[in-house]
């Protein structure tokens, strides 16, 4: 895992591999492509994807919001955490952790950002004010 931050964006840390991030975060994994990946919500900004201007890949990601299977206490708003991939594949961007999903889905929606720095900082100006 990388962690990164840019002079002017928010931190997020990059996973080579769907292994290394499920090593990582082992309560919320990402599924393998083919998975069950129907099942888990997924913001495409009208099917297009964001443009990466984090890495700079000149690539367009999807965001995935990845609810923990920890059992919890009764909470029907599961946390979870925000990750960007390309198309389901690797590298994995963690953008927001622990955050509780339909929120951050909410939250993406509603802001419908175009870049992967934008929806990080959406996620985490939205946190500092929840």
């Amino acid at each position: 895992m990388i962690v990164v931050q840019w002079e002017k964006s928010v931190p997020f840390a990059v996973f080579e591999t769907i292994d290394d991030y499920n090593i990582a975060y082992p309560q919320a994994r990402m599924p393998y492509h083919g998975d069950v990946r129907g099942g888990s919500r997924s913001f495409t900004c009208a099917a297009s994807g964001l443009w990466d201007d984090l890495t700079v890949s000149g690539h367009k990601y999807i965001l995935d919001f990845l609810p923990s299977d920890v059992a919890g206490s009764g909470d029907s708003a599961p946390e979870g955490t925000v990750v960007a991939t390309r198309w389901g594949n690797p590298p994995v961007l963690l953008l927001a952790e622990r955050v509780p999903v339909r929120w951050a889905w909410e939250v993406i929606t509603n802001a419908w950002p175009t870049t992967l720095d934008s929806a990080a900082r959406v996620l985490h100006s939205a946190s500092r004010e929840r």
